[in-house]
């Protein structure tokens, strides 16, 4: 139990984090369309929490398994208890702060209307719009002996309906299809709006003309998606792609592990839905209308342009580097020097070019590259493919097990084979989450060199606007030698092999960094000064928590930026009273995972695409890269310092595991520093 005393459950850090992203929406400094997306993000965050994360525990429960959280004892079904005693306290909140946010859209000449709101003339509107637009594509069934209860699809909104006709009471069930439109704009400027929801609620009885209607509630099921992609695939000759698209299917079928209604339900309708969902209604949720936030974008994107410059906040974009010149030769540029991108700050151009050269480049063999997650428009495969066609060895790794883009993935992977590009598609038990991409070429010596990417965020140009990343570029022929046998181990299931420079898991990063975690100990207890910065995601594998409380009690000090959950909990005296945890939640999502081991000459320093969770240490290909370059080494260091000061949107947690704002300081937000850098590095060429 010793163990326990500084360690938190995972899921119950995970909603103490996505409380923080809902606490952005409720942040008066932030703009209110602003505040709008962030409740979205927060609605979306929990959807597929309940999906993977609560499907999972539901799944150990009714298989009768006695697994318990390793790090706090606590048993599955303790653990869904628990969640839902938070979510409960969160659904409270986010109704709350969407009523703060309905007011001060208002207040900016935004409307989100009830029935009740509207003008004899906007009623007129709707109900021509409904008749029109959204009854016609409605299914309505009565459920009976001839209209058994419907399978209630996952996260899809529907209206149930307790119905009486005579003396028999009876229920209803209305579905809304994914295409059913989110909002109906009532004015010229779309200023004045009201969800489709509130329409079809209003006038649901008009698909029930023969009965009286006693009750209506919109209702919403989440299912368990936490399906094996490698489950039953036991058949050699069977069609692997084939294979996932079947399994990809069952999502939608698997146990409900919530229902959300937006208004009362008898004990009638309860007993119904908890036989035909086979779901206790302790895991009912009363979520108020909108019970989804999936019409935000669709509003933002048709409000006036005057309105939007109100709301929201002044467009940003990606800066090039000032140390590169797209104008030249990419490859040339990196021969000479390592070059580091810093998303969304920087622009992802540079990598883009260096691709689009060496499609071409006559001394170029071979292009090799891994795939995650990809844009759905990504100028990336137009260069693989084009690479392809002109004689290029491109050779990718496309990852298809990558949750929620599995469909993307394959469609992309079947274009890439279409043009030419030999695609594999990772390991069998193991995910190939690493992001890499290799160039080999064929110098005039006849000898063969290599410029090599590595990555802490997947090659998506439309993440790389929004979410923190760091992109190291290199002519580092080590690395480079590194990173082409990583290619060859992978297809042939070597995932024991030792590498010069990189490191490489399952087997490769989590002991090293234990190792270096032990190297700042010695340097503590013998001068005095061991000093660690690790930046990720999330904290939850106990042998680097482990070794983390170990250097905290030695006398070594470490700040850990973690964005999301963390069981480690700092700040316990004897235990972590050496450890500083500071999570970052603002405009750009934090991304990046960098770590850290010393100071001065003998600092260590790597980017990685893995965060020290058990999953990416010993379950997944992931890669590290060590940073050689001192000016990259310097100015990663600079960027950690910065961070660690930001008081505005920075929290630091407490011992309780909960997060408090900082009180001292000049007030600094670094997401904001680093954007104004960016744009003042690009000015300083332009004068």
């Amino acid at each position: 139990m010793k163990s326990r005393v500084y360690m938190q459950n995972r899921e119950l850090s995970w909603l103490n984090f996505n409380e923080r992203v809902l606490d952005e929406a409720r942040d008066e400094t932030v703009p209110i369309g602003e505040r709008l997306r962030f409740l979205s993000i927060f609605v979306s965050n929990l959807d597929e929490f309940m999906m993977i994360r609560v499907g999972s525990l539901f799944d150990h429960v009714l298989l009768g398994e006695n697994s318990v959280d390793i790090r706090t004892g606590m048993s599955a079904q303790q653990q869904i208890e628990a969640i839902y005693v938070k979510l409960k306290a969160l659904y409270e909140k986010k109704d709350m702060v969407y009523k703060e946010i309905s007011t001060k859209l208002r207040e900016a000449n935004v409307y989100n209307l009830k029935i009740k709101d509207l003008k004899k003339e906007e009623i007129e509107i709707v109900k021509v719009y409904f008749k029109e637009y959204i009854k016609p594509i409605l299914s309505p069934a009565i459920v009976n002996r001839q209209f058994p209860f419907p399978h209630l699809k996952n996260n899809r909104p529907y209206v149930i309906l307790k119905l009486l006709k005579g003396e028999k009471q009876t229920h209803g069930i209305i579905s809304m299809p994914p295409n059913c439109p989110k909002i109906i704009f009532l004015n010229k400027d779309k200023t004045r709006f009201i969800l489709s929801e509130e329409v079809v609620l209003k006038y649901a009885n008009k698909l029930f003309k023969k009965f009286e209607v006693i009750e209506k509630s919109f209702i919403r099921v989440t299912r368990n998606a936490d399906v094996n992609l490698d489950e039953e695939f036991a058949d050699e000759d069977e069609d692997y792609i084939s294979h996932l698209k079947i399994l990809l299917k069952k999502r939608g079928r698997l146990a409900a592990v919530r229902l959300e209604y937006s208004s009362s339900l008898d004990i009638e309708t309860i007993k119904l839905l908890k036989k035909n969902l086979k779901l206790p209604e302790q895991f009912f949720i009363n979520n108020k209308i909108p019970i989804c936030f999936d019409f935000t974008d669709e509003l933002l994107n048709n409000l006036p342009v005057k309105i939007l410059n109100d709301i929201m906040h002044v467009q940003i974009k990606p800066q090039h580097s000032h140390l590169i010149d797209l104008n030249k030769s990419m490859i040339e540029q990196i021969k000479k020097k390592d070059l580091l991108l810093s998303f969304p700050y920087q622009s992802i151009a540079p990598f883009l070019s260096l691709l689009k050269e060496a499609a071409s480049n006559p001394k170029v063999a071979s292009i090799k590259i891994t795939i995650y997650r990809m844009a759905q428009k990504t100028r990336i495969v137009d260069y693989l493919c084009r690479a392809a066609e002109n004689g290029k060895n491109v050779f990718v790794i496309m990852e298809l097990r990558a949750r929620f883009d599995e469909k993307n993935n394959i469609n992309w992977s079947e274009k890439l084979i279409e043009a030419g590009c030999t695609v594999v598609y990772g390991l069998e038990k193991y995910k190939v989450h690493s992001k890499v991409c290799s160039i080999s070429m064929i110098e005039d010596s006849g000898n063969i060199s290599y410029i090599s990417q590595i990555g802490t965020g997947n090659y998506n140009e439309t993440t790389a606007k929004m979410y923190t990343d760091l992109s190291l570029l290199t002519a580092n022929q080590d690395i480079g030698e590194d990173i082409e046998e990583l290619f060859k181990n992978i297809p042939t299931e070597n995932l024991s092999e030792e590498y010069h420079s990189i490191l490489v898991s399952p087997k490769g990063i989590k002991g090293k960094i234990i190792e270096l975690i032990e190297s700042e100990i010695k340097k503590q207890e013998k001068d005095g000064d061991g000093r660690i910065i690790i930046k990720i995601n999330s904290l939850t594998d106990i042998g680097v928590i482990k070794a983390l409380v170990k250097a905290s009690r030695a006398g070594v000090k470490i700040d850990l930026i973690i964005r999301g959950i963390s069981c480690l909990v700092p700040s316990l005296e004897g235990y972590t009273e050496n450890i500083r945890i500071t999570s970052i939640v603002g405009r750009f999502l934090e991304h990046s995972r960098i770590y850290v081991f010393g100071t001065g000459h003998d600092m260590k320093m790597y980017i990685s695409s893995a965060d020290c969770m058990t999953r990416n240490l010993e379950k997944r290909v992931e890669v590290a890269t060590p940073i050689y370059d001192e000016d990259i080494k310097n100015k990663i260091c600079e960027s950690l310092e910065i961070m660690l000061k930001d008081n505005i949107k920075a929290r630091l947690m407490n011992f309780t595991g909960e997060y408090e704002k900082k009180t001292s300081g000049e007030p600094l937000d670094s997401q904001m520093y680093f954007v104004k850098e960016a744009y003042d590095n690009v000015s300083q060429i332009i004068n």
